[in-house]
């Protein structure tokens, strides 16, 4: 399907509304029951549950696993096709717009679409729904909690999922030794699936702090959104080749739809990150960034931020299926601008 087709199948399901009531669960409601615009974890089961009831096309839902309170991990699993492809979102649970886009996608593939006959689709939304309920990058760990981490030596307390992806990673190309068990169980739940799975690629839905301008060549005009690919040293070559097409794909179909501009995340080299770590086990493997953290921006800009990233996700999905992601130069993420460190001020606020 061509960019325009792409972009208005994403459109067709923008403007639908993905948020219910809102039950608290206790006298004091958690942090996500209360901020309102974003789903809770019951919302997020719900949705999923539905997507199953009335699909049109093969859509099953399974869980995986649990949080370390008890709340479900579910993968969705849409569509009968030979490749398999693996989307993750909210592993830091203040970033909601990677789960906002991604149950976007699941729902309008839930009533068929023909890429289905290409490829299986599996979404985990809310990998972290304990951070989630709390607005939290980390899990829910108590403080007491104390382990030795292979990079970062003793760490005490809530940990982020997204530094735990090396658990099954030979343990002679870590810097130092494992704890006896993973402290992000929801990032081992996701782990365990995809090394069963073996998808021809990982997409993992992010936000990172904002703005960020590109001053040089458009002063005052924001990076919309920042995607990476694997850098590590003990990467598979193969995988780190198809990670660069997908960013390629991606800046090349959606830089520009709803006023997006795309950049590369200053992201790290080492293997517990997930965008790493995958491309280590042997799969392709993208991050996708959105600007902005859940409370600094208002409720426009979360709509436009995640219409722009289920685009980047329906890109990928597209052009997998098709085969036309073979067609990109890789070495084209050297056109892709740098993002800056240093962020600017959102235009609502006021500026010394």
């Amino acid at each position: 399907m061509d960019r325009r087709n792409t972009l208005k199948l994403i459109g067709s399901v923008a403007g639908v509304s993905l948020f219910g009531a809102t039950t608290a669960t206790a006298n004091e409601p958690w942090a996500r029951e209360e901020t309102k615009r974003f789903l809770t974890h019951e919302e997020v089961q719900n949705l999923l549950g539905n997507f199953e009831r009335r699909a049109r096309v093969p859509f099953e839902t399974k869980v995986i696993g649990e949080s370390l309170e008890g709340r479900e991990l579910t993968v969705a699993k849409v569509g009968s096709g030979d490749t398999d492809v693996f989307f993750a979102s909210e592993q830091h649970g203040n970033e909601p717009t990677g789960t906002e886009a991604l149950l976007r996608v699941l729902r309008r593939l839930s009533a068929g679409h023909d890429i289905l006959d290409e490829l299986t689709i599996h979404g985990l939304p809310m990998v972290n729904p304990d951070g989630a309920m709390r607005n939290q990058r980390e899990n829910a760990r108590p403080d007491d909690y104390c382990y030795e981490d292979p990079f970062f030596g003793e760490q005490c307390g809530p940990a982020d999922p997204n530094r735990q992806h090396y658990f099954e990673l030979p343990e002679e190309i870590l810097p130092g030794p494992k704890p006896d068990e993973n402290p992000s169980p929801e990032t081992q739940a996701m782990l365990d699936y995809v090394l069963d799975l073996n998808p021809l690629w990982v997409a993992d839905l992010h936000t990172q702090g904002g703005m960020y301008y590109d001053e040089e060549e458009v002063p005052g005009d924001m990076f919309h959104a920042s995607n990476f690919w694997p850098i590590a040293d003990e990467a598979d070559p193969d995988a780190v080749e198809i990670s660069q097409r997908l960013n390629v794909a991606m800046y090349d179909e959606v830089d520009g739809f709803g006023n997006a501009q795309l950049s590369v995340y200053p992201g790290g080299d080492t293997v517990n990150i997930g965008r790493n770590a995958y491309a280590t086990y042997g799969y392709g493997s993208i991050l996708c960034e959105m600007t902005g953290q859940l409370d600094d921006r208002g409720e426009a800009m979360e709509g436009q931020l995640t219409r722009i990233m289920a685009a980047e996700c329906e890109t990928i999905l597209e052009e997998t299926a098709d085969g036309s992601l073979y067609d990109r130069d890789p070495a084209r993420v050297d056109e892709i601008p740098d993002r800056p460190f240093d962020a600017g001020d959102w235009p609502w606020e006021e500026t010394e």
